[in-house]
C-alpha cells in the first residue's frame, strides 16, 4: 500500500499531537485503507528540534519550504489560529497542494451525512454525531463533542473537551476554548473567541472575545 506523504505545518505541541494522530491511523491499518507518511515539520517560528528528532523527523524550515518538497507532498496545518490557517491554506492551495483528512481511530463519527473538509483533524475521544458539516482545516481536539446538524465553517478551532450542541453554527475561524459549551441552535460569528469554560447561551457577533456563564463579549472586544 502506497502511503500519502504529508508535511505538518506547525512544529509546536499540536503539531506533535497531529503526528500522533498520523501514527495512530497507520497503526490501525490506515484510514479508509490509506496510510500516511509524515515527511517532517515546517514552521516560521522557533521549534524544539530535539523533540522533533526524537520522532525520527526533521524540521525543514519555514512554511515557504513547502514549495521545495516533492509535488505529491500534501500538507496539514497544525496551528491554533484559524486566520493563520486560512492564509497558509490559501497560499498552498494556489500552488496546487492537497490536504488529507485525519481522524484518530479512537474518535467516533456518525454514519449519516457527516461531511469533512480537506485538512480536518479530529483527535482521540472526539465524537461527531449525525448530519454534521466541518469545513476546511477544522480542528476538533481531544474529547470534543459535536451534536446533530451542526455546521462548523472553515478554520474553526475547538479545544479539548468543548461541547457543541445540535443545530449550532460556528462561522469561519471561531475558536472555542477548553471545556466551553455552545447550546442548541446558537450561532457564533466569524473570528470570535469563546473563553475556556464559557457557555454560549445566546448568539455571539463576529470579532469578539466572549467569556463567562452565559458568555458575554468583553468590553472593548467589538461589542457591548
Amino acid at each position: 500500500m502506497t502511503a500519502i506523504p504529508v508535511a505538518i505545518i506547525g512544529a509546536g505541541g499540536f503539531g506533535r499531537e497531529v503526528h500522533d494522530v498520523i501514527e495512530a491511523v497507520n497503526d490501525a491499518g490506515g484510514q479508509d485503507g490509506q496510510l500516511f507518511e509524515p515527511v517532517g515539520f515546517l514552521d516560521d517560528g522557533p521549534a524544539d528540534e530535539t523533540l522533533i528528532a526524537e520522532r525520527g523527523l526533521r524540521l525543514w524550515g519555514g512554511v515557504e519550504k513547502l514549495d521545495q518538497l516533492a509535488v505529491d507532498v500534501q500538507y496539514i496545518i497544525a496551528i491554533g489560529s484559524g486566520e493563520v490557517r486560512r492564509k497558509i491554506d490559501t497560499w498552498a492551495r494556489s500552488a496546487g497542494r492537497l490536504s488529507p483528512v485525519l481522524v484518530h481511530p479512537a474518535a467516533t463519527l456518525g454514519k449519516h451525512l457527516v461531511s469533512l473538509g480537506p485538512g480536518v483533524v479530529i483527535c482521540a475521544g472526539a465524537a461527531v454525531t449525525t448530519n454534521v458539516r466541518l469545513g476546511r482545516h477544522v480542528h476538533l481536539n481531544l474529547g470534543v463533542t459535536v451534536g446533530h446538524d451542526a455546521v462548523l465553517q472553515d478554520y474553526v478551532t475547538v479545544n479539548p473537551n468543548a461541547s457543541i450542541s445540535g443545530s449550532v453554527l460556528l462561522e469561519q475561524s471561531v475558536n472555542l476554548g477548553t471545556c466551553s459549551c455552545v447550546i442548541q441552535g446558537k450561532r457564533v460569528g466569524a473570528r470570535t473567541t469563546v473563553g475556556a469554560g464559557a457557555v454560549v447561551a445566546r448568539d455571539l457577533p463576529s470579532d469578539v472575545t466572549a467569556v463567562g456563564i452565559p458568555a458575554k463579549p468583553l468590553n472593548g472586544s467589538g461589542a457591548a
